[in-house]
This record gives C-alpha cells, sequence and structure tokens, in this order.
C-alpha cells in the first residue's frame, strides 16, 4: 500500500449501469472492523476472524434498517474486502454510504486505480483502456497496463545511472517514435474526404462504413455540414469525416460548410481528396486541396467512365462506390499511412500526453548534458505522487 492510500478508502469498481454484480471495494486498516459493522454472514463468522482468501455470503444491513441486503463478501487480505452486491447503482451507492458514515474515504475506480497500481504508468493504463475502441487498441494498452513501457523506462533511467547516455537518448527516441501511435489507442484517427463537389464522397463514405451514414443525392452541394462515422479499419479506430464540397460559392449556407470542411482538413490525420472520373481535373483544385502533400488522391466513379487516363506524375487510386472496385485497396493505403509501422507485442508505448511530455523534456535535457535532471524526470514519470489526481 502506498503512502497515498493510507487511509481506509473505498470505491465502486463495477460500471454505474444494470447489471448482475456490482462490486465495492475497501483497502485500509480499517478495511475490515468497518465492514464488520454492517455485515453479518450466515455462518456468524466475523470476517476479522476469517482466514484471509475466505468468502462469507451474509447479509449487509444498518441498525437503523429493517431490511438488510444478502450479498457476498471476500476478504482479500487483512487490510483488503470486496463486496459483491446487486447490479446497479442503488445497492452500491447504498453500501458506499454506509462505509463513509462510519468515516472511511469514497473515491472513485480511477482513484482507486492510481493508489492501487505499481506506477503512474501502469496505472494510466489501467485507466484508459475502457476508452480503446477496437481489441487492437486494447491489446496494446494491456500490454502497458503489464508494464511494458515502466520497464522501458526504468531501464532507461538505469542508462543513465550508468553513464550509458547515448543509449539512453536511442531508447527515448525509440519510445517517441511510437507516441503518435499510441495517442490513438484512445482515440480514433481523423480521416477526411475532401474534395470537389458531386464527386461521391457521401456514397464512398457509404461504402466503407458497409451501411448508409451520410445521404447521397446527385445534385451537388448535398453535404452542407461536417459528418462524423466511426468505425474500425484493419482493427484500428478510425473517425471518418465527410465534408462539403470544396468550391466557389455565393450560397451562404454553403460558404459555412466549406469553411468546415478546411477547419476539418487541417486536423486530420489523414486526408482523401476525391476525383471525379467522368470529370478528371485535378489542376483545377481549390489551392486548399493542392497544398496537402500527404493526401491520398482518389479518383471515383471509375464504373462510369469509359477510357480512364489517370494523369501522371502521382499516385492516383481508383475506386468505385456503387461496385466497390477498389475500395479494399483504398482502406489498405489508408491503414499504411496512418500506422506506417506496427508495434511488436509487448512493444513499450507511450499514450498519453503526460508521459511524451517527460520523455521529451528528457530527451533535451540530455542533450543539453543535464544527466541527473533527465533521470528525475524519468523517474517522475513513474511516481504515483506526481500523477496528477484529475488525469484519466
Amino acid at each position: 500500500m502506498t503512502a497515498a492510500s493510507a487511509k481506509t478508502f473505498a470505491a465502486v469498481l463495477t460500471p454505474p449501469a444494470r447489471g448482475a454484480i456490482a462490486t465495492v471495494a475497501v483497502r485500509g486498516q480499517a478495511a475490515v472492523v468497518w465492514s464488520d459493522r454492517f455485515f453479518t454472514s450466515f455462518s456468524k463468522v466475523p470476517l476479522c476472524q476469517a482466514e484471509v482468501g475466505r468468502i462469507l455470503v451474509g447479509q449487509w444491513q444498518a441498525e437503523e434498517e429493517e431490511l438488510g441486503e444478502e450479498l457476498v463478501v471476500a476478504k482479500l487480505a487483512e487490510d483488503y474486502v470486496e463486496i459483491h452486491c446487486h447490479g446497479g447503482v442503488q445497492a452500491s451507492r447504498r453500501i458506499v454510504k454506509h462505509l463513509e458514515s462510519v468515516g472511511c474515504e469514497i473515491g472513485t475506480w480511477q482513484q482507486w486505480t492510481r493508489r492501487e497500481a505499481a506506477d503512474a504508468i501502469v496505472a494510466e493504463a489501467q485507466i484508459a483502456l475502457p476508452e480503446a475502441a477496437t481489441q487492437q487498441a486494447a491489446l496494446h494498452l494491456i500490454d502497458q497496463a503489464a508494464g511494458a513501457l515502466s520497464h522501458r523506462v526504468s531501464a532507461i533511467v538505469r542508462d543513465i545511472e550508468d553513464g550509458n547516455f547515448e543509449i539512453a537518448q536511442q531508447q527515448i527516441a525509440q519510445l517517441l517514435r511510437f507516441a503518435p501511435f499510441g495517442q490513438h489507442l484512445t482515440r480514433p484517427w481523423s480521416v477526411v474526404l475532401a474534395g470537389p463537389p458531386n464527386v461521391g464522397k457521401s456514397s464512398l463514405l457509404n461504402k466503407m462504413l458497409g451501411y448508409d451514414r451520410a445521404i447521397v443525392l446527385d445534385m451537388p452541394g448535398t453535404t452542407r455540414d461536417v459528418l462524423h462515422a466511426t468505425t474500425a479499419l484493419d482493427g484500428w479506430p478510425v473517425q471518418f469525416s465527410d465534408t462539403a464540397g470544396i468550391r466557389l460559392s455565393d450560397d451562404q449556407v454553403e460558404q459555412a460548410g466549406i469553411l468546415k470542411a478546411k477547419a476539418a482538413l487541417e486536423q486530420a490525420d489523414a486526408v482523401l481528396v476525391l476525383h471525379d472520373a467522368t470529370n478528371l481535373r485535378p489542376h483545377e483544385l481549390d489551392d486548399s486541396l493542392k497544398q496537402l502533400p500527404a493526401a491520398l488522391h482518389v479518383v471515383n466513379k471509375i464504373d462510369l467512365a469509359n477510357d480512364l487516363q489517370l494523369p501522371e506524375g502521382g499516385e492516383m487510386l481508383a475506386t468505385s462506390a456503387v461496385t466497390g472496385q477498389g475500395v479494399p485497396e483504398l482502406i489498405s493505403a489508408i491503414v499504411t499511412q496512418l500506422v506506417p509501422v506496427r508495434p511488436d507485442v509487448g512493444q513499450a508505448i507511450p499514450f498519453t500526453l503526460r508521459q511524451l511530455d517527460h520523455l521529451e523534456q528528457a530527451q533535451q535535457l540530455l542533450q543539453n548534458q543535464l544527466p541527473a535532471p533527465a533521470s528525475q524526470r524519468l523517474s517522475d514519470l513513474l511516481n504515483l505522487t506526481s500523477f496528477p489526481a484529475d488525469n484519466s
């Protein structure tokens, strides 16, 4: 138990929603004694006399209450009790209220995690896990919860202490290489579809999603706002954004949509610039689309083009939102651009802005030949006492 968790502390560990069972955890010197105040086992064995590991079925009831609740209590350590009651909110809230009445400190499951975790990075990983949108993302966060990043940071600290400054810098650079990837384990990559009106952006979006998310009409200017849809590509979370067609317009509503489209381009991790195969004029694109060096240029509606000649001097992907031709290749190209290097199983990956900040500062300090402050900065990254209480 860390110094931060010296007081007896309780938290509901299960989500505040309908469920069969809810779990209240209690940790601290008074955990057993205070639980005994309200719990009576059917076997008449009080928790204070039960051996560690004993699971008891009984009644939870305050003195002033006429009716109690049957539940299960597990004594997992001399200072740790888990109370398993009926699911939902009311039953667990009642238990927490009773414990608070005798002096127990009550907190959230995130605060519980910070108190129980081996270090701050492990706590961050455990807290981030519910935010993982896909199994692939969750597996990498599980690696960090198991200590992958913590162990790597500790090894870098030892390298600095041993005078291996060059090795330490190389290891930090390797971690920072995966930082952009790590930021998206809990936040989808943003992919924006852009281009002139009526090139089939909405139709292609629907095809990639596998269902009709965007309204499709055979007339320009149908999309006036930025429309979002989240999916998974090859196991990675991606949020597509369908934007208004970018062109010169006197229509105020359409102008507002175009401004939102251009703003979305600035925030995107990848941009798909669409072209109409039946009217292929890339040189006539709006300047905001020409100035996107990392964009994937996609020629859509190839099912309508009799003699398609793609322009030279740049790779362009050919697709049909109607037949699906070229869509698998487009999805593969998107994934390759978003995740050019896939981390191995067990790879140490920074995944929060706090971690990124500490690593970048440590790297800068080493470059300035200040090894002691660099080592301290990395040690702070692991230290639970330096982990902000409101950081989740």
